[in-house]
């Protein structure tokens, strides 16, 4: 019965842990201790598949809503804002002064992805941080095409802000 509970207890343990690997390479998040809103962008133009075929190569592997980058980021809205709570993440709308830009590097056949994460300043146009994100989700099959590692990195930088940065008051 110990053996049981120890499995039980190990296997949840492993499923609450799905969140992806990300790593701050470059600046901090500072400056979103006293912002509201933060706008997102997926940005897919220079993404590979397999490291050495085109992205457009794993857009063919299924059929595909038309609007598949609006509706992968509303996942990656979805997870973040139930992370983050005092940080709402929202479209790109050209009025809040920060956007994180998740530009995908490559798209692994599992549908896993890789991608650079970064914070700009829209006021001044600087790069206030840039994080490596390594994707522990993914679906090849799905017609969002990348709703499962859009969910993903929504909990995974939700989580990674809620811990760093201290929020106002």
């Amino acid at each position: 019965m110990k053996q049981f509970v120890t499995f039980v207890f190990l296997f949840v343990f492993c499923l609450a842990g799905k969140a992806g690997k990300l790593l701050l390479v470059d600046g901090n998040a500072d400056c979103l201790k006293n912002v509201d809103k933060l706008m997102v962008e997926l940005d897919c133009s220079t993404a590979t598949y397999l490291k050495t075929r085109n992205f457009s190569d794993y857009l063919k592997l299924a059929r595909r809503v038309h609007n598949w980058e609006e509706r992968s980021l509303d996942y990656f809205f979805e997870w973040f804002n139930d992370e983050t709570k005092q940080l709402v993440a929202v479209p790109v709308n050209n009025t809040d002064q920060y956007k994180l830009v998740i530009v995908v590097k490559d798209v692994q056949k599992s549908g896993r992805i890789t991608a650079d994460i970064k914070l700009i300043d829209t006021k001044t146009n600087k790069t206030e941080a840039v994080f490596s994100l390594e994707g522990t989700d993914g679906d090849k099959n799905d017609n969002i095409t990348l709703r499962d590692p859009m969910k993903d990195a929504g909990e995974t930088i939700g989580k990674y802000l809620k811990k760093n940065v201290e929020r106002k008051k």
